[in-house]
């Protein structure tokens, strides 16, 4: 039987090696080039997602944070009146002069409860003497007077508090309009 294949020799054809060692390189040149593009892509992604996660943790930490100093403010501000009561009690007994130790007492405790609260980041509004600022303080009214300027605290008729540079209460005052 005679076929019309050609016959294979049994030495290869030094050119058509020639062209498949050219063709092979290529391909891997090209499979190596993907391979890296991928690994680099994974690479921006994996960056990406390490600093969203890092983000989240800060966010998180942030919310957590605020969640307990609003806390600690809600049951400041329910406090409050009560500090005024101990206080007008202390100014009542040291206007008293036959309950010493009764004023002794009130001013104690008035003083202890404080200083438990300023232990939480409670900080008494200075307002007597200063410029009147709206964002701690409350004009109640206004009155002339010759000794301050316009726009000067007079008198704090309640005390203000702020907590975390948070506004709790503003100080109640009167404030000066100027020479009369």
């Amino acid at each position: 039987m005679n076929s019309k294949r050609p016959k294979r020799s049994a030495q290869p054809d030094p050119q058509r090696d020639d062209d498949l060692e050219s063709v092979r390189p290529a391909r891997k040149e090209d499979e190596l080039a993907t391979i890296r593009r991928q690994a680099a892509e994974l690479r921006e992604e994996n960056l990406r997602l390490l600093a969203e996660m890092q983000n989240l943790r800060k966010r998180t930490e942030r919310e957590q944070d605020e969640t307990v100093r609003f806390a600690e403010c809600e049951l400041a501000r329910e406090l409050l009146p009560v500090l005024d009561n101990l206080e007008c009690a202390r100014a009542s007994a040291s206007a008293s002069q036959n309950n010493g130790t009764l004023a002794d007492g009130v001013r104690i405790a008035c003083e202890h409860f404080l200083k438990v609260l300023q232990g939480h980041h409670l900080e008494p509004i200075a307002a007597a003497g200063r410029p009147f600022d709206p964002s701690l303080h409350q004009a109640v009214r206004q009155q002339p007077c010759d000794d301050y300027p316009a726009g000067t605290v007079l008198q704090e008729l309640a005390r203000g508090y702020i907590m975390y540079e948070r506004v709790l209460r503003p100080s109640q005052v009167v404030v000066s309009s100027g020479p009369g």
